[in-house]
């Protein structure tokens, strides 16, 4: 009798096809096992609770911050009880930057299947025509290549939608050294808040104007399809762009920020499969997920699939990075020095409801001081629900 898994990932190459494609080879190996992968949109990836996905799958590929939330309702498994110690010590010790604890709260929730963080972008045929050999090493070479595009009828873009726009507030603030930290009953003080905004103001204005509109996925095809944009600052960095066949292929690289070290504070992204409360077989989830997790298969066929690996071993295989156009050697600085957000239950919704401010104030215009004190008191509210 066949045993059946299903599981829900998300609506890209990057986040279906590895595991998608891996299904018929982990099969072959296990044939009284099959799994069928189903996709939701990049947005629900990020904002659908887990508890609604819970009741319908077995397997969840998840955003970190559900950590909180899978604590409080008890969907999802804790998979330290259900896999061997040394397995996971692997995964610490494979860790790209804080991927592996990120899943880590009160339990943890989810294996690190998929590693990213915020990095900087560029084409580096428009920079070479701009006279520019490197990207820029601190903010103030970003602005100054920003200036530099627009005078050659160029662009910077940062994709800043709702999601996007609060992912820049918390590189920005992180990077600045003032982190948005769990423990306390306010998002950011006002004072790095408003430096926040006031770096968003500048890189906007020199960004390409459909940017508050975009996701990273949005503003790459643009920058790959057309010869606008010279240059991202922030944003989720995606192998798919710079390996080898892309015809105008991207570098990604560290970000350069404001702050005293311009590589580090980058939001930590990525994404870990979980298992379901309600799956019924839980020995075949957890053989699945070690298949799946095993350090030779993440640095071979799930690359070589189209993912991006949430393990070291790919992360530092230098034939890998070749194919990959360099995009693991030139981002691994920022990305074991990015930042891991607060994970209680109800942090999503109060980043949300700063995230959808700073866009329309970004797209718009508007009042700072309420941006800064609404986002303040929703992160209030939401703590202090997460404490009683």
């Amino acid at each position: 009798m066949t045993r059946l898994l299903r599981g829900i990932t998300w609506d890209h190459p990057r986040g279906y096809d590895p595991l998608a494609r891996s299904a018929p080879q982990f099969t072959a190996e296990h044939p009284d096992i099959k799994i069928e992968w189903s996709r939701r949109s990049l947005r629900d990836f990020g904002v659908q609770p887990v508890e609604i996905l819970a009741e319908k799958f077995d397997l969840l590929v998840i955003d970190h911050p559900f950590s909180g939330r899978a604590r409080t309702s008890g969907c999802l498994h804790d998979l330290r009880a259900l896999f061997p110690s040394d397995f996971l010590a692997m995964l610490e010790r494979q860790s790209v930057g804080p991927s592996t604890r990120s899943y880590d709260y009160g339990g943890l929730w989810a294996l690190p299947t998929d590693a990213a963080c915020q990095v900087a972008s560029y084409r580096p045929d428009l920079l070479a025509a701009l006279g520019i050999d490197t990207p820029p090493r601190d903010f103030d070479e970003v602005i100054d290549l920003g200036e530099r595009a627009r005078k050659a009828g160029q662009w910077l873009a940062l994709p800043s939608c709702r999601s996007d726009a609060a992912c820049l507030v918390a590189s920005l603030s992180a990077n600045l050294g003032k982190p948005i930290n769990g423990d306390r009953d306010h998002l950011l003080p006002c004072d790095v808040f408003g430096m926040v905004l006031e770096c968003l103001q500048l890189l906007i204005s020199l960004s390409y104007p459909d940017s508050t509109g975009w996701n990273p996925i949005r503003t790459y095809d643009a920058m790959s399809e057309g010869d606008d944009i010279v240059y991202v600052p922030f944003g989720f960095g995606y192998t798919n762009y710079s390996r080898r066949g892309v015809a105008k292929p991207l570098r990604f690289t560290t970000i350069a920020g404001p702050g005293l070290d311009p590589k580090a504070g980058a939001i930590l992204g990525g994404a870990g499969c979980a298992i379901s409360t309600r799956c019924a077989d839980i020995d075949a989830a957890v053989t699945y997920l070690t298949w799946l997790h095993r350090p030779t298969y993440q640095a071979g066929d799930y690359f070589q699939n189209g993912g991006q690996p949430g393990l070291r071993t790919a992360w530092t295989n230098p034939d890998l990075d070749r194919q990959a156009g360099l995009f693991f050697s030139g981002t691994l600085e920022t990305l074991d020095k990015a930042f891991l957000r607060p994970r209680f239950d109800g942090f999503i919704h109060a980043f949300e409801h700063m995230g959808l401010l700073v866009h329309r104030w970004l797209a718009e215009g508007g009042d700072r001081a309420a941006i800064i004190r609404s986002s303040n008191e929703a992160f209030a509210r939401a703590r202090d629900a997460a404490r009683a």
